[in-house]
């Protein structure tokens, strides 16, 4: 329930950081690919891996916070289980985090990590900035 409710203030504060207000709302339907992206990913790391986890992802965002359209990028460990993570993205658009897809440090981050997993991971990608109104 915490990992639920941290994911969602991740994803509320930083739409309300960023966004700003309009007068008349539209259907969150509306050209999504204009829209600022939020990607929440909820990863469970191995314990013996939880140091290198970190330290892979520290490598990755030293890297991706310099890509142009990424708005931020941050990981989050959960205080009552230390291998549970969220991974909380915001970029420009849906083309921005597509290109972020290509990357060769992404790529690395991934090949690094990918025995580091227990558990299928839990990604959700938010675009409506109406909600927010």
């Amino acid at each position: 329930m915490k990992n639920l409710f941290l994911g969602m203030a991740c994803v509320l504060l930083t739409g309300c950081a960023n966004s700003p207000k309009q007068e008349t709302v539209t259907s969150c339907c509306n050209d999504k690919s204009s829209m600022e992206v939020i990607l929440n990913l909820h990863r469970k790391v191995k314990p013996e891996y939880v140091s290198a986890y970190k330290e892979a992802f520290a490598k990755c965002k030293a890297n991706t916070v310099q890509e142009v359209g990424c708005v931020d990028y941050g990981v989050y460990q959960s205080p009552e289980d230390s291998t549970e993570f969220l991974i909380c993205e915001v970029w420009e658009n849906e083309n921005v985090l597509a290109k972020h897809g290509e990357t060769a440090h992404l790529k690395q981050l991934l090949e690094e990590t990918k025995d580091m997993f227990d558990g299928a991971s839990d990604k959700k990608i938010y675009v409506c900035a109406e909600a927010q109104k």
